[in-house]
């Protein structure tokens, strides 16, 4: 069995009670804080140990498995196995392991029909030579107000670039019924309306945002025939639109500038590693981005796509379901 996600954090507990004899895996799509920030919970018992019913625990990534088995170290009783990471509570083992997911990469790239690359450039201004992407959800680990701000200060600094680079940024809305989240889209929307009235020009606006859902067709021809796509998390599981814009460079082209928080800079080293919360180290990222040399762009994205094609999703469900299946038959080791 599957446990996917922090909202069924109690359910492999309750299987074991149920069914002593079933194979339980939990995999926790978000980042697993440190301990100091997770002992603020109130519940950080009750979801330890409901976890911990589980036979095994993924995360995206080793760092994320370690903040988890330190946290349970210091917060309940049990003997945490460093050499082999896993638990032993009682005569219940849960053995904590990184599966970083991936996408379906042959699917991204069927069945799409591209508009012409002129035509799309043009749609955002008559000057327009360089299209960048941003797709995400309207939350505020994405750190959009952030990357705007950045893109402003590209353009302040390189005003060459004006009316021949605009940004699009696909946001799809999030939650809209919390007050935080609505907040949070009144300062993205007062944010881009401030940098388009300061910065644009007739016909031109540095950023082009469309808040609403967006297919995969739709978000496809983007992803294509943008010369660099921007995923600057402040904080991110893994993030699976930077791979998906990998594999959507069929064509070996584009530069993915990718947050340093998000668990994709551990696998996709070849994307322009920046600090979101260092405006100016973004904005030196886009330039770059703009005037990298073309033999080094495309043997960057060859690398990166040839990872995300052989690591797709299919091959992380069925190492995960691999691993489940051993783990009960394996020994229990601690170090002496």
């Amino acid at each position: 069995m599957l446990v996917q996600d922090y909202h069924f954090a109690l359910l492999p507990q309750i299987v074991k009670r149920e069914r002593p004899d079933a194979s339980v895996a939990l995999f926790w799509h978000i980042p697993w804080p440190n301990f100091e920030a997770f002992g603020i919970c109130p519940w950080q018992n009750e979801i330890l140990l409901g976890m911990l019913g589980a036979d095994l625990i993924g995360f995206h990534t080793q760092f994320h498995c370690n903040n988890f088995l330190e946290t349970v170290e210091r917060t309940i009783e049990g003997r945490v196995g460093w050499d082999n990471f896993a638990v032993l509570r009682g005569q219940h083992q849960t053995h904590v392991r990184p599966f970083p997911i991936s996408v379906a990469t042959a699917e991204l790239h069927a069945d799409v029909v591209d508009p012409d690359r002129v035509a799309l450039l043009r749609s955002f201004g008559e000057n327009v030579e360089f299209l960048g992407v941003g797709v995400d959800r309207v939350d505020y680990t994405k750190g959009l107000p952030e990357r705007f701000r950045a893109i402003r200060r590209f353009f302040e600094r390189w005003p060459e670039y004006r009316g021949r680079v605009a940004f699009a940024q696909l946001a799809s809305p999030s939650r809209s019924r919390i007050p935080r989240y609505q907040r949070l889209r009144e300062e993205t929307h007062e944010t881009v309306r401030e940098i388009n009235e300061q910065l644009g020009e007739r016909g031109w606006k540095p950023i082009v945002y469309l808040e609403r859902h967006h297919d995969h067709d739709e978000i496809q021809p983007y992803y294509r025939h943008a010369e660099f796509c921007m995923v600057t998390s402040l904080h991110d599981g893994m993030n699976l639109d930077a791979k998906e814009y990998v594999a959507a460079r069929a064509d070996g082209d584009g530069v993915l500038i990718l947050s340093r928080f998000a668990g994709a800079s551990q696998e996709l080293r070849d994307a322009l590693i920046v600090n979101p919360y260092d405006i100016e180290d973004v904005a030196k990222a886009i330039h770059r981005a703009l005037t990298m040399d073309a033999d080094e762009r495309r043997s960057r994205m060859r690398r990166m796509y040839e990872q995300v094609s052989e690591h797709n999703v299919y091959r992380w469900a069925a190492i995960l379901l691999s691993e489940l299946e051993r783990m009960p038959r394996e020994a229990w080791l601690f170090s002496q």
